[in-house]
């Protein structure tokens, strides 16, 4: 039985190294999928995991997190990408490359994206976006743009063609540039 997040949360403001132990029983699996789904080299993996583990200890005081597992994957996919960035300077091939090239168009340009990927009112929007689409919808833009999955790895898991998904994707993109200009987010 894993420990319930608000005692983990009250360890590590206790300092008490044992946060690290029942966070690490509880979430390393999950860390260790969303970096497997952006990274394939398995030390890379594990090295963004255990950086995931020093990240929360160093930020957790002053942060509170609202939801442990949230905040652990969010460190851990952060951590996946900046090293995914590092690794492929070079090379741009992936289905997480390709899946990211097709969302720029959707975000305006390069300087103004940036900016705007950091700031707490494009989460909102972001977030109020992901309400409006229909379930299915939904998945497919989280599972693609979030996960980085190949829209073939789409469409066998949710049991659909891969034009589906694909169509669906192209309509979703639209949404958003649509939704980033009426906010004046996009250029």
């Amino acid at each position: 039985m894993y420990m319930e997040d608000e005692k983990i949360i009250a360890l590590f403001f206790q300092r008490s190294e044992m946060a690290l132990e029942q966070v690490r029983k509880k979430y390393g699996g999950l860390c260790a999928a969303v970096a497997g789904r952006i990274l394939s080299d398995a030390r890379d993996i594990e090295e963004c995991v255990t950086d995931t583990w020093l990240r929360m200890w160093r930020s957790i005081p002053p942060e509170r997190p609202a939801s442990l597992k949230a905040y652990a994957a969010r460190i851990a996919r952060n951590l996946a990408l900046d090293r995914y960035a590092y690794n492929t300077a070079e090379r741009r091939n992936s289905a997480l490359t390709e899946a990211f090239e097709e969302l720029a168009g959707a975000l305006g340009q390069e300087a103004d994206r940036a900016e705007m990927l950091e700031g707490e009112a494009f989460r909102q929007l972001l977030n109020g976006f992901l309400k409006e689409l229909n379930r299915k919808a939904r998945i497919y833009f989280v599972r693609r743009y979030w996960y980085g999955e190949s829209v073939k790895e789409i469409a066998e898991s949710c049991g659909c063609s891969e034009e589906a998904v694909k169509s669906s994707l192209f309509r979703s993109r639209g949404k958003l540039r649509d939704t980033l200009a009426k906010e004046g987010l996009h250029v």
